[in-house]
């Protein structure tokens, strides 16, 4: 395999085309942040809970009812 595998995002029902883009920009950075080391251990502690409620759609809608 050569080089690294896309950033792939899915886009989450009921999810706004500006808001998946946001999401999944902000996705592809954190990715490519730990891909290239470019983070301290700290910061790689927080990106990654950070990472993982965005790649989640149970957050996702849960923080939309919230928003409601």
């Amino acid at each position: 395999m050569d080089g690294w595998p896309p950033v792939n995002c899915r886009r989450f029902d009921g999810e706004g085309d500006m808001e998946f883009r946001r999401r999944s920009a902000r996705v592809c950075e954190i990715v490519l942040a730990f891909r290239f080391g470019r983070i301290e251990y700290d910061e790689g502690e927080r990106l990654e809970r950070e990472l993982e409620k965005l790649q989640s759609p149970a957050f996702y809608h849960r923080r939309e009812m919230a928003h409601h």
